[in-house]
């Protein structure tokens, strides 16, 4: 015969096992140094993502980093947008929505090639739930920030 756990072991084993996900989740830093590739000039149209493409967006912190997120375009110009969590509270560094929306200007890296943009939070309702409905979200949550990209001259 097998024993069984007792009651409170199990609660103390769940609680201890849902805080490691929750510190986990919320040290952990998905982000890597500065981009890899070459600056380019920034084209006029990003249609050639396709619906959607892996890159990497260089926001200016006290030290540069750069976070892995999906590009896409609506009607040829480059946006991205967070998840639903980024605005919450980090027992580390701020989260790189709010980075941005400080400074704005940014690099990002697809395939290869470095832009240098201008990102502008797109903070109208009405505007954001259609960005994200076009990007093929059935809800558009309202955690999410959704980034338009405008090319920019000025050196970071």
């Amino acid at each position: 015969m097998s024993q069984r756990p007792c009651r409170p072991c199990l609660l103390t084993l769940r609680l201890l096992f849902a805080v490691s996900l929750l510190l986990s989740g919320s040290c952990g830093r998905g982000d890597r140094g500065g981009l890899e590739g070459f600056e380019t000039a920034t084209p006029g149209d990003f249609r050639f993502l396709g619906r959607s493409a892996p890159c990497y967006l260089e926001v200016q912190a006290q030290e540069p980093r750069s976070i892995r997120v999906n590009c896409f375009h609506i009607d040829g110009t480059l946006h991205i947008h967070s998840n639903r969590f980024a605005k919450m509270p980090r027992l580390r560094g701020e989260s790189w929505v709010e980075t941005v929306r400080r400074e704005p200007r940014v690099r990002v890296a697809i395939a290869g090639n470095i832009y240098r943009l201008r990102a502008t939070p797109i903070d109208d309702p009405k505007m954001r739930v259609a960005i994200l409905h076009a990007r093929g979200y059935l809800y558009a949550w309202n955690g999410i920030t959704v980034f338009r990209f405008a090319a920019t001259e000025n050196v970071l």
